[in-house]
């Protein structure tokens, strides 16, 4: 349909623009103009529409994603047909996509990260507990909002993809797309879990601080075998000061073996948090050798060889491309250092199975007892001394220098006097986040103790202070037009009553909660109470229904509807049983009110094409393209004759229009054999010889 020149999809959702193109679907902004609200439309492509199983799947899965309701998940409100594919109608999210914001920015800090996946992880824990694995958690599929929200889109797409498509990496839109993020059951076709959003996840983490994730190759199959077979570059070597605590939690999550990453995404929001808190990180304290889940190998103490009075580090024998990852730790421990007391090792450090954790490398210069010193230093910071611990060894805070003071919960007032007094900057971030109070910081970054020099910069978000909204009187208007005004002004309305009153109008606004010119904050509610009109009814349900059954119904009591009858062309209702109605199965409507049931006329007819005198097979692959049968009859000409293999006439005559699925007749030529001539015997050869004389 069209609208004053605009597309219209299931005579509801007005299309605005197109917003983006994925691998399978265009994505475009609409406006719904049942409910005068924007929203997201995915609008399949044909090709994906054309396989009855797909499209199957595709439907459950929608109908699952609508079941997710949840702050961090894209909302899916409908879905439908729309021409000869399908389409999905989604929240629309102001905002940018993840992939957006690493494209423009590059990389973002370890605590922006921890913030951003701490949300996603919140939503994938909540899609797994309702039974839905996204299996396609990337960047392009988290939504930042304007206001700082973070939502997952796409829940039951990526899970839509057939197994053959699953199963083979060329197929575009199945794997391809997604190759650089899904996990190494994935790339081996095994049945992804839960677990699989979490190594998913992981390389999002990755991909945030380091500015590009960690696998890449010129091919879909290339990235696949590096996510079973390879190792991620420590991010220690990309970020030199990334905090060990959230190198570890990646580390776990980019764990092969799925039994050693987190088992859950409630269980890595729980690290993040922790993080972002500046508490013990649970990964790190089991890449320490705490308390683990799963079984722990022990690195043996590693070799050392006196070289004069320093001692050289052995080799640790590789790793071969069949061997497995399983039991890699960190050689850290074991080794013995010189002291006041002789020779002693330090304790082993345990690691599990599949979660590496690099050594960080450092070619700068040592201090005092080269690297024996550097190596006493390497392991005490990692223990638990880190930056601070160095800084002791190595002669302890100088006057200029400053740890960050912990300022998350004061105002912002509050907090920038604290950073001024002990001789930081404060850098204010603006950004709003539910839960948190007007003017106060929720984060920072530094964390705090970190030791900083006079002068350096600190960043603290907080949520900034909303002035005001006075409430327009919309009492009297129309819910559609109460919308409208309400969003002007950022304010939502809600119905909290449809009360039947027949002096007023159907849907006239009866009150308002609260009253026209009360001050509310930006983002609040309006509740009102609506009028439900005197002598309504609802429409019922006659789909598949025969016209005539349908329209006796409708034109009786307590219906009493005036009905006009379209037809509409349908590939899944039968010729001359109900489709729909206008308004909607299910909607309120006055009694006596005009009532449109649209009829099946069947499915869409097809043109018949011209393929007489076209050989046999083009003639086939001409009809078979365009949904027709194919019956041929064989018709004897002579050898040679032209219309050997050619269609000589066709049952149908072109351009003659025809349901799918229409078997054609044609009549095409096969050449006779040509057949040998023996010459008859000569009337010499019959005929007895004479006899010879004297016989």
């Amino acid at each position: 349909m069209a609208n004053d020149g605009k597309a219209v999809i299931n005579d509801r959702y007005e299309i605005v623009q197109r917003v983006g193109r994925g691998g399978m679907a265009d994505v475009f902004l609409a406006r719904d103009v049942l409910l005068d609200r924007p929203v997201a439309v995915k609008v399949l492509f044909p090709e994906y529409a054309t396989d009855p199983a797909f499209v199957e799947r595709f439907r459950r899965e929608a109908q699952a994603a609508a079941n997710l309701n949840h702050p961090n998940i894209v909302s899916v409100y409908d879905w439908g047909r729309v021409g000869n594919t399908y389409f999905m109608a989604m929240e629309y999210v102001e905002g940018r996509t993840l992939a957006d914001i690493l494209r423009s920015d590059q990389a973002l800090t370890s605590a922006q990260a921890a913030d951003i996946a701490g949300e996603v992880a919140t939503a994938l824990s909540f899609a797994h507990r309702n039974g839905v694995v996204h299996r396609d958690v990337k960047p392009a599929n988290i939504l930042i909002g304007s206001t700082g929200a973070v939502k997952v889109a796409d829940f039951g797409i990526a899970r839509a993809v057939d197994t053959a498509q699953e199963a083979n990496l060329t197929q575009t839109g199945a794997v391809m797309g997604t190759a650089t993020y899904f996990s190494p059951e994935q790339a081996q076709g095994g049945q992804p879990d839960p677990r699989s959003d979490v190594y998913s996840l992981g390389i999002v983490l990755y991909e945030i601080v380091a500015g590009a994730p960690p696998f890449l190759g010129e091919n879909a199959v290339g990235v696949a075998y590096k996510q079973v077979h390879d190792q991620p570059r420590p991010l220690n070597q990309i970020v030199l000061d990334i905090p060990r605590a959230f190198e570890a939690i990646v580390a776990k999550c980019l764990a092969k073996d799925p039994s050693i990453r987190y088992q859950s995404a409630d269980a890595l929001r729980d690290d993040l948090r922790r993080y972002r808190e500046g508490a013990d990180v649970g990964a790190l304290i089991e890449a320490l050798g705490g308390s683990l889940g799963a079984a722990t190998t022990v690195m043996a103490a590693t070799p050392m060889t006196p070289r004069g009075d320093a001692m050289t580090t052995q080799a640790m024998p590789t790793v071969g491309a069949n061997d497995s990852l399983s039991g890699m730790v960190t050689p850290v421990a074991g080794v013995p250092v010189s002291g006041p007391g002789g020779t002693q090792v330090m304790p082993q450090v345990a690691v599990p199975p599949g979660a590496v954790l690099p050594p960080y490398e450092d070619d700068r210069p040592r201090r005092g007892g080269g690297y024996m010193v550097a190596a006493v230093i390497a392991v005490l910071a990692l223990l638990g001394g880190g930056f601070a611990l160095f800084r002791s060894l190595t002669g302890g805070e100088t006057a200029s220098d400053f740890k960050v003071p912990n300022v998350v919960n004061l105002t912002l007032a509050d907090a920038s006097k604290v950073m001024l007094d002990r001789g930081l900057t404060p850098v204010p971030l603006p950004v709003a986040k539910d839960g948190v109070g007007d003017d106060v910081v929720y984060s920072q970054d530094p964390l705090p103790d970190v030791v900083l020099r006079k002068g350096d910069e600190v960043k603290l978000t907080y949520n900034p202070r909303k002035a005001p909204v006075v409430v327009p009187a919309i009492q009297g208007l129309t819910v559609k037009d109460a919308t409208a005004l309400l969003l002007t002004k950022g304010l939502t309305l809600t119905i909290a009553e449809v009360r039947n009153d027949a002096s007023i109008p159907l849907n006239q606004i009866i009150s308002q909660d609260p009253g026209g010119n009360a001050e509310v904050p930006a983002g609040s509610a309006v509740k009102v109470v609506v009028s439900g009109g005197a002598g309504q009814v609802t429409v019922p349900s006659i789909d598949g229904q025969l016209q005539e059954a349908a329209e006796k119904l409708l034109k009786s009591a307590p219906y009493n509807f005036i009905v006009t009858v379209q037809t509409e062309v349908s590939d899944t209702v039968e010729k001359g049983r109900v489709v729909r109605t206008d308004p909607a199965i299910g909607a309120p409507i006055d009694s006596g009110d005009t009532i449109v049931i649209y009829i099946s006329s069947g499915p869409q007819q097809v043109e018949v094409p011209d393929v007489e005198g076209r050989t046999e097979g083009e003639a086939r692959v001409s009809l078979n393209t365009r949904g027709l049968g194919v019956e041929v009859i064989y018709v004897d000409v002579p050898a040679g004759s032209l219309n050997d293999g050619k269609v000589i006439s066709q049952g149908v005559p072109f351009k003659t229009m025809v349901d799918p699925n229409t078997s054609i007749k044609l009549t095409v030529g096969k050449a006779v054999a040509a057949t040998t001539t023996v010459a008859p015997p000569t009337t010499a050869a019959l005929t007895p010889a004479p006899p010879t004389s004297g016989a």
